[in-house]
């Protein structure tokens, strides 16, 4: 059990544990997340399986990388609690120091020499009855570690917060138009578009408007690359593509209209066009037409299904193709070029969780200046010579080697430290 515990305060543990959430993030970086997955299957022909199987498709949310973002929270506590104990204890660790035997024999006046060195280096002095004088300098530095462990556990536990906490709401927007949120912010967009010449891809140009007025500007959101602004994060989900038709009355007033299944176009309620769908490509087959029901990316060749009703009866089934009319009655009916559009994943984080962030990385950037800028200095002096218990404080090296040959420059008796 004591092995098992040693183990899981361990550096060795805790490095392992970040390199497994670096690779898992890279990872999450480059596949898409959270897509259906026909996507996975249209990107990855040869790898989807393994995606799908082993939930690199949602690795954020998957039960092993919330085990091992909690197996280092448990390491970085455990590491933490461990440190703050012993920094507590620093007077017992110069006390013990006291007892520490000479590693560089002296005579009196080096010992001396040594001494007013320290002094003149603003160490603090610490005299031992029968023991030593141990010099301490940069106490502060002992927190170092303690507050770079700190840091990053907080990183760790508020990163999950930014994850997790924030609300989604998944929206469908078409371009040219804005989503309005519940606090008066308002998602527009400008354009939206599909790649399909190497692998599918699907971009829009979103502008970020908040209820104070300030604006994010027009920027692209792409898969796993959303636009930030504020408190809000902008993902491009999915897409789709939707029929859209212009209607001309006798007069020449017009007006246009998206489709949706079973959407019936009449001026009487009688006679129209009710709507099936919208059909991304089509085959001839020995005369006739067979429309294609799915596809991914643009629509090729898109046709429309309609059927003319006639004084409520449903008379012929019809195709239709993009900037071809149907006359019902005093109306004519255009059917336009098809409209694509994003699906947004719109997550509305809660204003504590950015500042909690930006507070966990300024501690944890102090404890890294600390903890290699201000190293502790312990050197015990007894009546033999001294002793630098920090061997990588070669700075207080280099100074007290200094003032030894200073003080036999002088005429002290020659003796190397």
């Amino acid at each position: 059990m004591k092995k098992i515990y040693q183990f899981l305060r361990s550096m060795t543990f805790g490095l392992i544990l970040l390199g497994i959430i670096v690779v898992l993030s890279v990872i999450g970086s480059v596949i898409p997340q959270s897509q259906h997955a026909m996507t996975y299957v249209n990107q990855y022909p040869s790898m989807y399986r393994i995606i799908l199987a082993l939930g690199f498709d949602h690795i954020f949310t998957s039960w092993y990388f919330l085990l091992i973002s909690a197996l280092l929270c448990v390491n970085l506590t455990l590491c933490s609690v461990i440190r703050f104990r012993s920094v507590l204890n620093h007077r017992v660790e110069i006390e013990k120091a006291a007892q520490v035997p000479a590693a560089v024999k002296l005579n009196e006046g080096e010992i001396e020499a040594v001494k007013e060195a320290l002094e003149k280096d603003h160490c603090r002095r610490n005299d031992f009855e029968g023991k030593g004088t141990v010099y301490s300098k940069n106490s502060f530095g002992r927190f170092g570690t303690f507050i770079t462990h700190l840091g990053i556990l907080l990183t760790v536990i508020f990163w999950a917060a930014a994850m997790y906490l924030p609300r989604i709401l998944d929206e469908t927007c078409m371009p040219k138009e804005s989503i309005t949120l519940e606090d008066g912010t308002q998602i527009y967009v400008d354009s939206f578009s599909i790649e399909t010449d190497a692998k599918l891809d699907f971009k829009s140009m979103i502008n970020i408007i908040l209820p104070d007025g300030r604006e994010s500007g027009l920027k692209e959101s792409s898969v796993n690359h959303p636009v930030s602004f504020g408190r809000y994060k902008v993902y491009q989900q999915t897409y789709g593509t939707i029929g859209k038709v212009t209607v001309t009355s006798s007069d020449g007033k017009q007006d246009s209209f998206y489709l949706e299944t079973n959407d019936f176009l009449s001026a009487d309620g009688k006679n129209g066009i009710l709507y099936d769908n919208l059909y991304p490509d089509y085959v001839e087959e020995n005369g006739q037409m067979r429309v294609i029901s799915s596809t991914s990316g643009s629509y090729k060749n898109p046709v429309y299904v309609y059927t003319v009703v006639e004084d409520g009866s449903q008379k012929e089934v019809m195709l239709a193709f993009p900037n071809d009319v149907q006359e019902i009655g005093e109306f004519s009916i255009h059917f336009d070029e098809p409209v694509e559009y994003p699906g947004l994943r719109i997550k509305q984080s809660p204003a504590f969780v950015n500042l909690c962030l930006l507070i966990s990385f300024l501690i944890m950037t102090i404890g890294l200046y600390v903890t290699f800028f201000m190293q502790p200095v312990l050197v015990c002096v007894n009546e033999e010579g001294y002793t630098l218990l920090n061997a990588k404080q070669e700075r207080m090296k280099i100074l007290l080697n200094d003032a030894l040959r200073e003080y036999r420059n002088r005429g002290g008796e020659k003796k190397d430290a």
